[in-house]
């Protein structure tokens, strides 16, 4: 996925079309609004099923050919219709989102059925280790892709980024396809579409540790507001080329795997809940420092004119604080949810969860008008208070 990173990556490729702010704020809408939306509505269709595994496998087979599908059209139409690239593009990256979220809940259920409780948070954070190793290297090789003076030039520097992320799926799905799966029971049928979604506030009401950690989420997720504009704020206003989006991508990698073992450590030593609200607190810092950064650097005399670069260097530390806060919400939420969840219940926990943020993720579209019109740095101090109240609602945690 972070080859063809939507943030870092996709919002470029936006931009070489013509696309704008807007449109890049569209992206992390369709990324995690597709990807969550449809759970919580399929959580009864999955819940049932003794085996998750063929689910899983036939749902991200879909996106496997979505993504192949989409490096041969940027071939074929990224220099002559780039207009109608753009529609094909949003409509053929909504289908694989929808397809990849619906995927995802059986594969969350399936894990949970597979990793026993006491190894959930260990199993997350290796999962983040080994694959943020990989991905740091792939962060080098989307710069060399996207830098102009190594050779490959828009469209077809896009198009083997999305070649090579269908690649990487392929082999994911084929690794997955051989997960050995115990069949469990059979669950209760499957609910209507009506009834399911009756259950939601019945989930809710009987227990109050999952609705808090729902508010919780929903703030925390407020972080991908600000995200997707980080890499165009550096290339739009300190001066970045385009290349350097490669640099920042190992960059937020690096962090992620730095900071892995110290999560783990933490984790061990004060357990998940604390793991929680330490990572909440660092989400705070991330979109604080892309507002406050490039005013203290204009008021040291660190500017574009004089330093070139360096101001774009700088602001590194965005994506350094971002990659770290990413690791630890990514081991301890998954994990603390999975505890939270009753077996029984699992894939309709998980689902209206995820269905919750789904509605959240549209959001970056109105931070994209609001950046058009207002600039930057409102979005990200906007991003900040809400991202602050998320942590405080953390604090009421206590272990079970």
């Amino acid at each position: 996925m972070s080859l063809t990173h939507p943030s870092m990556v996709l919002s470029v490729f936006i931009r070489t079309l013509g696309g704008s702010n807007a449109l890049v704020g569209l992206l992390p809408a369709i990324r995690f609004g597709g990807w969550f939306l449809p759970q919580f509505l399929v959580a009864s269709w999955i819940q049932p099923k003794p085996r998750k595994v063929p689910t899983v496998v036939a749902l991200e087979t879909v996106r496997v050919l979505i993504y192949g599908a989409l490096g041969a059209l940027i071939c074929a139409l990224g220099l002559s219709y780039p207009r109608l690239l753009l529609v094909l593009f949003f409509v053929l990256f909504t289908l694989s989102r929808l397809a990849a979220g619906t995927g995802a809940l059986a594969r969350m259920d399936a894990i949970g059925k597979i990793v026993s409780p006491a190894r959930r948070a260990s199993f997350f954070a290796a999962r983040g280790f080994w694959g943020g190793a990989i991905v740091f290297g792939a962060g080098f090789l989307v710069r060399d892709l996207l830098d102009p003076t190594q050779g490959l030039t828009f469209p077809v520097n896009f198009a083997l980024l999305l070649g090579l992320s269908c690649l990487s799926f392929l082999v994911a799905v084929l690794s997955f396809s051989r997960v050995k799966e115990t069949p469990g029971p059979e669950g209760q049928s499957p609910h209507s579409l009506k009834a399911q979604l009756a259950r939601a506030p019945v989930l809710l009401k009987q227990d109050p540790e999952f609705k808090r950690y729902l508010v919780a989420r929903i703030l925390l997720n407020m972080m991908r507001v600000a995200e997707p504009f980080y890499t165009v704020f550096a290339l739009d206003i300190l001066g970045a080329p385009v290349s350097m989006v490669g640099f920042y991508l190992s960059a937020m990698t690096l962090a992620n795997i730095l900071s892995n073992p110290l999560w783990q450590r933490a984790e061990r030593a004060r357990g998940t809940y604390f793991m929680v609200k330490a990572a909440s607190l660092l989400t705070v810092l991330a979109p604080l420092l892309a507002a406050t950064l490039p005013w203290l650097m204009r008021s040291a005399g660190f500017t574009v004119e004089r330093y070139g670069l360096l101001p774009a260097y700088l602001f590194t530390g965005v994506f350094l604080l971002a990659g770290s806060a990413n690791s630890g919400r990514g081991i301890s939420l998954m994990a603390l949810l999975l505890d939270i969840a009753p077996d029984q219940e699992r894939a309709s926990y998980v689902g209206l969860v995820n269905t919750a943020l789904g509605f959240v993720s549209f959001l970056p579209i109105l931070a994209g008008v609001i950046i058009d019109r207002v600039g930057f740095e409102p979005v990200f101090f906007a991003t900040t208070f809400l991202l602050l109240l998320g942590y405080l609602v953390t604090l009421g945690w206590k272990p079970r």
